[in-house]
C-alpha cells in the first residue's frame, strides 16, 4: 500500500505523523508486511490551490445611479441672523413732537433704529437706556437747551456722534457746537434725504 504524503496537499502543513503504538505481540511471533500492490500508479502531484480575485466592480453608466454628492449650502444659507450686524441706533432730539416722530419714522424705513425724545430730560434718561450710535439733537429747546444735553451725553460716553440743528441763523451757534464736541451744525429747513446723508457719513468716520 502506498502512504501518501499530504503535508503538500492544498498548503496545508501537518505536524509529525504519529508513530503507531506497540503492539504486543506474543513472543517468537513473526512480523509480516503488508503487501505491496503492483501495477498501481504513482500519485500525481496536487497544485496548492490559489487566491481567486475578487470580481471587479461594475462601471457607472446612465442606468445606474450616481453618487450622492454634497451640496454647498452658499453664505446665505450659512449665514445666521445672529452673525448679522445689528443696524445703527439713533436718538431724534427735538422738542416739537410731530417733527420728532416724523424724523424718527423717516430713519425707521431707511434701516435705523430711530427713537424719538422731546425734551432733555428724556433725551438723557433714554441714553442710559440704550447705547445710541448717533444723537440728532436739536440745539434750541426750552429749559436744558441741546448745548447742555450735548456736552453731558459725551461726558458720560465718550466718543458719541452728535449731529446738532438749528433753525436758527447765527455765527456763534457753529463755534459753540464745536466746543461741547457735535460733530456737524445743520440749519432748518433741511430735507429728510440730506439729514439721512449726514446721519450717514457721521457714522461713517
Amino acid at each position: 500500500m502506498t502512504i501518501l504524503d499530504l503535508s503538500q496537499v492544498a498548503g496545508i502543513r501537518l505536524a509529525d505523523p504519529v508513530r503507531p503504538a506497540r503492539s504486543s505481540r506474543m513472543p517468537g511471533a513473526r512480523r509480516v508486511a503488508a503487501p505491496q500492490l503492483r501495477g498501481a500508479p504513482a500519485p500525481e502531484a496536487v497544485a496548492p490551490v490559489a487566491a481567486v480575485p475578487p470580481p471587479p466592480a461594475p462601471a457607472l453608466d446612465e442606468a445606474s445611479p450616481a453618487p450622492p454628492q454634497e451640496v454647498d449650502p452658499g453664505p446665505s444659507a450659512a449665514a445666521s441672523p445672529e452673525a448679522r450686524p445689528a443696524p445703527p441706533a439713533v436718538l431724534i432730539v427735538d422738542d416739537n413732537v410731530r417733527l420728532a416722530q416724523t424724523v424718527a419714522a423717516y430713519m425707521e424705513i431707511q434701516g435705523f433704529r430711530a427713537h424719538p425724545a422731546h425734551s432733555a430730560e428724556e433725551a438723557l434718561f433714554a441714553a442710559q437706556r440704550v447705547r445710541f450710535d448717533l444723537v440728532l439733537l436739536d440745539i434750541n429747546m426750552p429749559g436744558m437747551d441741546g448745548l447742555e444735553v450735548c456736552r453731558r451725553l459725551i461726558a458720560t460716553a465718550p466718543g458719541m456722534r452728535v449731529l446738532m440743528v438749528t433753525g436758527r441763523d447765527s455765527a456763534e451757534d457753529p463755534l459753540r457746537a464745536a466746543a461741547v464736541g457735535a460733530r456737524a451744525l445743520l440749519t432748518k429747513p433741511i430735507s429728510l434725504s440730506a439729514l439721512r446723508d449726514e446721519m450717514i457719513r457721521a457714522l461713517s468716520t
